[in-house]
């Protein structure tokens, strides 16, 4: 069983505050709707993952199904699905950079016709400095791999490694300035690494990092939060 199926029925029996009734539509909520299947969700321009943080509650009989919650990469989102004349209709935003984006959820029988040039079949996996001072270095590892190979984004693992993949990383700060940008490949064991020094007296802000990656038969991208905490505090407080 998928394992964000899992999830969702977990879910539902442990949290509570909701029931869903899955034979008061007429199809399979949980099975059909996409993105509990994939435990993926996308924008126009960037992927996201699911977590485990995930809420879902019916309406209308389980004609409408609620899904919110916060993905891996820590950005809240919540989505309607109605389910009327055995079809699903699905809306939904997330929360980014201070802003709210529309999620894109595609018809099952119309993906295929949506991917005109290049596939999005690139895991990017990412280890990176979370939170970090005035003057002190962020530090990126990226790893690509084929996403059919590294179904459970093991960053460690070695099948399925990418080289030769082309990389753009692009910083950007709360004023959606372009703060810092890197290109490059990744090498035989599909790594690409990168660094980026904090200037000095940065003010506390959140950096949105955005990173591409790309071959000519594939294009992939993901998007982080990284916290930029000011000037180092000399008495056990961070600057404000």
């Amino acid at each position: 069983m998928n394992y964000y199926r899992i999830l969702a029925i977990f879910a539902i029996l442990t949290l509570g505050v909701f029931t869903v009734n899955l034979t008061s539509a007429q199809i399979d909520s949980l099975i059909d709707i996409e993105f509990l299947q994939t435990g993926e969700l996308n924008t126009s321009k960037n992927q996201f993952h699911i977590s485990n943080e995930i809420f879902i509650r019916e309406f209308f009989n389980g004609n409408i199904i609620r899904v919110s919650g916060q993905t891996i990469e820590g950005f809240p989102y919540i989505i309607y699905s109605k389910i009327s004349d055995n079809k699903i209709d699905t809306h939904g935003m997330i929360f980014i950079n201070g802003q709210f984006v529309d999620l894109i959820f595609l018809e099952k029988d119309n993906e295929e016709e949506s991917i005109v040039e290049k596939k999005d079949d690139l895991a990017i996996l990412v280890q990176y400095t979370q939170r970090v001072y005035s003057e002190k270095f962020i530090q990126i590892d990226i790893k690509i791999f084929n996403k059919e190979q590294n179904k459970l984004n093991d960053f460690y693992q070695n099948d399925g490694r990418l080289s030769n993949i082309n990389i753009e990383v692009i910083i950007v700060d709360e004023d959606s300035q372009n703060v810092y940008s890197s290109n490059g490949i990744t090498n035989n064991n599909g790594l690409y690494e990168m660094e980026y020094l904090i200037p000095e007296n940065s003010k506390r802000e959140t950096l949105t990092v955005t990173i591409n990656a790309e071959n000519e038969n594939s294009k992939s991208s993901k998007i982080l939060q990284i916290f930029s905490l000011g000037r180092v505090p000399s008495d056990g407080a961070a600057s404000p």
